[in-house]
C-alpha cells in the first residue's frame, strides 16, 4: 500500500508541481489589447465603450502548454464621470487544470485638465480553479496492472471525485494618470491574498501582485477627427516607447519596447526579462522577443504577435502565439446618444 500511495504521490506532484510552482497570473503580450487586465482604473478612461478579445497559446509545441483566454467589456458612462468594466477569462494548463474568473470593476475619472485625466478603480473577481483527475493513474491500478494485465478502478480516496476545485474572491486596485502625450499607471491585485488550494488541509496563497505602466507617445503626425464624430481620419503617425513592470512575491518581470503607429498599421517589438537579474528557477532574467503587427480601421482593430522563447527551453518550445481582436462603440448609454467627439483620447497603444 505504502509503494502504491508512493508511486501515486509522484504522479501527482508531476502534474502539479508545475502549477504549485508558478503562483504568477497568466500574462499576455499585447496587454494593452486588453487594459482591463491591468488596471481597473482602465474602465470606460477613453470615453468610448468598447469589446476585446484575445487569445494566447504559449509553448504549443510542449505537451504541457498554456492556453489563456479573456473577453473584456467596458462602458463608459459620461455623465457620472464614471466607467463600468466586465471581464472573463480561462487559463487552461496541462489540460488538466483550469481557471475561469468573472470580474466586475468600478473606475472614477478626475479631469485635472482638457488634456490630463485622473482615474481611479477597484475590482472584485470571482474565481473558480478546478483540476481533472479522471486522466490519472493511481499506484493500485499500477499494481493491478502488474499482477492482473488490467488498471481497474481505483480505491485511493483522492480520486473519489473526479475534480477537485477551489471558489475564491479576488480583490484589486488601481490608479492611472492619462494624458495627451503619456500615461503612468498602478495597479496591486490578490489585495487579500486568496488561498488557491484545491486541498483542503493545505494552503496556496497566490501572493498580491503590483504593477506599473508606463509611456509616451511621440507624434509624427497628428491624428484628426471628423466633425461631429469622434472617428478619426486614420493618418495617426506616432512611436509609443513603453514599460510595464511587474512584481509577485519572488517573481519580477520586465516589458519594454516600442509601438509603431503607421495609420492604419501597427507594429510593435520589445523585451521581457530582467536584463540586470540573475537567472533563477522559475524567475529567468531572458524570457522572450516579442513582435506584433496590427490593424486597426474605424471602430475595428486586430493584432497578431508572437513570442521567441530566449529562456531555457528555447525555440523548441514553439513561443507564444497571441491573437486580439477590439471594437469600439460610438454610443454614450448614459445619455443615450452617440459620442460627439472623444472626451478623453487614452495616450497608451491599441495593443
Amino acid at each position: 500500500m505504502r509503494k502504491s500511495l508512493a508511486i501515486f504521490v509522484f504522479r501527482l506532484l508531476l502534474v502539479c508541481i508545475p502549477f504549485l510552482g508558478q503562483a504568477q497570473d497568466p500574462q499576455l503580450s499585447q496587454f494593452y489589447a486588453a487594459p482591463l487586465l491591468i488596471s481597473p482604473a482602465f474602465a470606460g478612461i477613453s470615453s468610448t465603450s468598447k469589446v476585446n478579445f484575445n487569445y494566447r497559446n504559449q509553448w504549443p509545441n510542449l505537451t504541457s502548454s498554456y492556453q489563456f483566454t479573456s473577453v473584456t467589456a467596458d462602458l463608459s458612462i459620461g455623465k457620472l464621470n464614471s466607467g463600468i468594466g466586465i471581464l472573463a477569462t480561462t487559463d487552461k494548463q496541462f489540460a488538466n487544470l483550469k481557471t475561469t474568473s468573472l470580474g466586475l470593476q468600478y473606475a472614477y475619472h478626475v479631469d485635472l485638465s482638457p488634456d490630463q485625466t485622473l482615474s481611479l478603480g477597484m475590482q472584485g473577481t470571482y474565481v473558480n480553479r478546478g483540476l481533472d483527475m479522471s486522466n490519472l493513474i493511481s499506484g493500485d491500478q499500477i499494481n493491478n496492472l502488474l499482477s492482473s494485465g488490467s488498471l481497474g478502478t481505483s480505491s485511493d480516496p483522492l480520486l473519489s471525485n473526479s475534480i477537485m476545485q477551489r471558489n475564491y474572491v479576488d480583490l484589486s486596485v488601481g490608479g492611472l494618470l492619462n494624458t495627451k502625450n503619456y500615461w503612468i499607471g498602478f495597479s496591486a491585485h490578490h489585495l487579500n491574498q486568496p488561498n488557491r488550494s484545491m486541498i483542503a488541509s493545505t494552503e496556496e496563497i497566490l501572493a498580491t501582485k503590483f504593477s506599473l505602466q508606463l509611456g509616451t507617445k511621440i507624434i509624427l503626425q497628428e491624428n484628426y477627427y471628423e466633425a461631429d464624430s469622434y472617428q478619426n481620419l486614420n493618418n495617426e503617425k506616432s512611436i509609443s516607447p513603453v514599460i510595464h513592470y511587474k512584481q509577485q512575491g519572488d517573481f519580477q518581470q520586465l516589458d519594454m519596447g516600442a509601438y509603431l503607429t503607421w495609420s492604419p498599421m501597427v507594429f510593435g517589438l520589445w523585451y521581457r526579462g530582467i536584463p540586470i537579474a540573475k537567472s533563477t528557477v522559475g524567475n529567468p532574467n531572458r524570457e522572450s522577443l516579442v513582435t506584433l503587427i496590427g490593424y486597426k480601421q474605424d471602430n475595428f482593430s486586430i493584432g497578431y504577435s508572437y513570442d521567441l522563447t530566449l529562456s531555457q527551453l528555447g525555440p523548441s518550445a514553439g513561443g507564444a502565439h497571441e491573437i486580439s481582436i477590439a471594437y469600439l462603440f460610438d454610443f454614450d448609454f448614459s445619455l443615450k446618444k452617440p459620442f460627439v467627439k472623444w472626451k478623453r483620447n487614452l495616450a497608451c497603444p491599441k495593443f
